[in-house]
């Protein structure tokens, strides 16, 4: 796989970073929430304890076979004119009533605001058929009866049957059977395309003990009664009690109420008798609705996030229950006397809700009627706070939408970066492979020279790593070149002395030996020299293939460097008496891993190739430094320089500067032990001219371990 193709999919590793943004996103919202729901589980807890010390009036329990009437709270007065407009603030939907008769259909809402009850009637029937006025039976007409209970148990039918559309005289029966106008009800009677509606309002005292109502239609066709209502006409017995939240237990919990919290106090039939403030009434909106980012891409892009990584989401949605009623999972497990959180979806404003349920009982005042009854004095019931989720998830997920752009878009970025960034180092090992494939020929042959990068990196480390490594194959192409050379140019001279020695003796073997002794032998000398030379260029060559595999077969050992030096230096003084032999040791032990056999062993040969080139009375200086990394072991002499391309070249077999003339039978071998016997300690040696050109210097350097 490519250098471009392998960077590219390590970019892909980026992706981690949106992932591990949306954990984050995700352990945030979990820990808001979290805190939210203990802030409003230590609110409803203070609540509860509050009301628990004070005592209100709770109504009772409802009548056996009988649904109670919820009352909405209304937030103004209702105008009675037979529409249901101004009952929108506090209902959406009409409670549908059963009906003896599928011609007829009657539902009802109703409410409370201040201390006036209001109700309101929608009827759909066919041929709405009106009273007389010319009689005063109710029978042959649709009429309305409403029903009292007063606190002795009895039950006041009130009735209503006009003549026209319009306000409408509530008749209440009177003990002699008398109807008599009730001026305390007041009513409005209002026709619609489907039948009619009616409005009614009240005083609230008059429904405290028991409310309800009746249609009746008139008809010729039915021999039996036709009517719908929460009660049947003949009903004279108990009637159901009208819930509705109470003022008073609303003006104890309203000091506790907060900024979009909505607290209520539920009993334990699950009514809702009290309740203030709202959870928040704006409705979770998603971050391209708010006009922050309009690209149907990003909601496509959100939508597949959290399908594909998962969506913190309530598990549960609240039932369904009657107006006026909750019945979730916190409420019923606070009714349980066990206080309770919970989130879950309402279904009704679309919006997560968590609450928190804390159970409570109140004091039931006096006025009460059942506070006869010792055990009826108390009452059941749960505060409920909560709140709305929408807040967090709507941060949550204006966050992701960030995260996701931002994250993509560095992706992007990267990627991009990093394909251009593989491509420049694809083209600059290209282009080095093919500098490389260019310099050297296929037979092995150096065909042109390697030029180093001038850059500051791995690559131009790499490739000035290249270049020394070709120089230095180049140098010992050479070399080899040389030696052949070399070799060739010292075997020559002793086998010409050989053969022409030879010949000599054969064009003269005719010849009496005896005449001739003097030139025989002189023939017969020289051939043996030509021999002993030949003899010292192959043992020269093998002392030092066996020098070699000894060095490399010693075991190494601690020595101190110093005695060695000292001590060997001091041994010269003696044998060199004709040079000035100055050593330059301080005392100090350097301790150093090796063979001090072999140290003595180069320090030989440095000395006996100084004695070679120093004149007589000149100086060898032999020192010792110490350096933080590495011993140095100079010796230098005065004499002649070391021209500077040999000083490369000094270390190698066959290698001498002494001329032909000047030494015969010198292979320079002694300065290829030095260099053995440096390698073999890890070090590296190097000869150079001193800087007073008064002659030349070889450094050997040996690490310290």
């Amino acid at each position: 796989m490519r250098l471009r193709h392998q960077l590219f999919l390590i970019s892909l590793l980026t992706l981690l970073i949106p992932w591990a943004g949306y954990l984050f996103i995700q352990e945030l919202e979990q820990t808001l929430r979290q805190n939210q729901l203990t802030n409003l589980s230590q609110h409803a807890k203070l609540i509860a304890r509050q009301l628990s010390t004070t005592t209100i009036d709770v109504p009772d329990h409802p009548v056996k076979g009988y649904q109670p009437i919820y009352a909405f709270k209304l937030p103004a007065p209702i105008i009675l004119d037979g529409y249901f407009d101004d009952w929108r603030a506090a209902a959406e939907d009409l409670n549908h009533l059963n009906s003896t008769n599928q011609d007829l259909s009657v539902s009802y809402q109703a409410g409370v605001h201040g201390q006036r009850f209001y109700l309101f009637i929608k009827v759909d029937t066919a041929n709405t058929r009106y009273r007389n006025p010319g009689k005063r039976d109710m029978q042959n007409s649709d009429h309305l009866i409403l029903k009292f209970s007063t606190s002795e148990g009895q039950v006041i039918d009130t009735l209503t049957s006009p003549i026209a559309p319009g306000p409408v005289d509530l008749l209440t029966r009177s003990g002699s059977r008398d109807f008599i106008k009730d001026n305390a009800l007041r009513g409005y009677w209002q026709d619609t395309h489907k039948g009619y509606q009616i409005e009614l309002e009240m005083p609230l005292s008059r429904i405290k003990e028991g409310f309800g109502f009746t249609i009746a239609k008139a008809s010729d066709l039915s021999t039996q009664p036709i009517w719908s209502g929460v009660t049947p006409p003949e009903e004279h017995r108990r009637l159901p009690i009208v819930i509705h939240r109470l003022n008073e237990l609303e003006s104890l919990i309203e000091p506790y109420q907060r900024a979009f919290t909505r607290i209520s106090f539920v009993d334990k039939n699950h009514w809702i008798i009290a309740q203030v403030g709202q959870t928040n009434e704006e409705t979770y909106s998603a971050p391209w609705q708010q006009g922050e980012f309009d690209s149907l891409a990003r909601e496509i892009l959100l939508s597949l996030f959290k399908a594909v990584l998962g969506q913190q989401k309530p598990a549960d949605a609240e039932p369904q229950t009657r107006s006026g009623q909750r019945n979730n999972q916190a409420i019923r497990t606070a009714l349980k006397n066990q206080a309770t959180t919970d989130w879950f979806h309402d279904p009704i404003n679309h919006q997560a809700i968590i609450a928190a349920a804390y159970p409570i009982t109140l004091n039931v005042s006096a006025s009460n009627p059942t506070t006869s009854n010792p055990i009826a004095s108390t009452a059941q019931g749960v505060i409920l706070v909560e709140q709305t989720t929408d807040a967090i998830a709507s941060l949550s997920d204006s966050a992701m939408v960030k995260l996701i752009a931002i994250s993509f878009s560095v992706v992007l970025l990267i990627v991009l970066v990093l394909l251009g960034f593989s491509s420049l180092l694809s083209w600059r090992v290209t282009r080095l492979r093919n500098q490389i494939d260019t310099s050297i020929s296929d037979d092995g042959r150096i065909k042109q020279a390697f030029l180093p990068s001038r850059t500051q990196d791995e690559l131009g480390d790499l490739s000035r790593s290249f270049a020394a490594m070709h120089q230095e194959v180049t140098n010992y192409t050479e070399y080899l070149e040389n030696f052949s050379r070399k070799l060739s140019h010292e075997l020559k001279t002793p086998l010409a002395i050989v053969r022409s020695s030879i010949e000599n003796l054969s064009i003269n073997e005719q010849l009496f030996v005896a005449d001739h002794l003097d030139e025989v032998s002189t023939y017969l000398q020289r051939a043996d020299e030509g021999t002993k030379r030949l003899s010292l260029i192959i043992q020269s060559m093998s002392e030092a293939s066996r020098l070699e595999k000894s060095i490399v077969n010693t075991e190494q050992e601690t020595f101190n460097l110093t005695d060695v030096v000292q001590s060997t230096g001091e041994a010269f003084k003696c044998l060199l008496t004709h040079h000035l032999i100055e050593i330059q040791v301080s005392p100090e032990a350097r301790p150093l891993s090796g063979a001090p056999e072999l140290i003595a062993q180069l320090m030989d040969k440095l000395v006996d190739n100084a004695k070679d080139f120093t004149p007589k009375g000149g100086k060898i200086s032999i020192s010792l430094n110490s350096h933080p990394r590495y011993y140095s072991l100079s010796v230098s002499n005065e004499g002649p320089l070391l021209p500077e391309k040999m000083q490369r070249e000094i270390f190698s077999s066959f290698i001498s500067v002494r001329g032909d003339q000047k030494e015969e039978g010198h292979m320079g071998q002694g300065l290829v032990i030095v260099k053995l016997i440096t390698d073999y300690h890890g070090g590296n040696v190097e000869a150079y001219n001193l800087d007073d050109k008064s002659g030349v210097c070889f450094e050997v350097r040996l690490p310290i371990h």
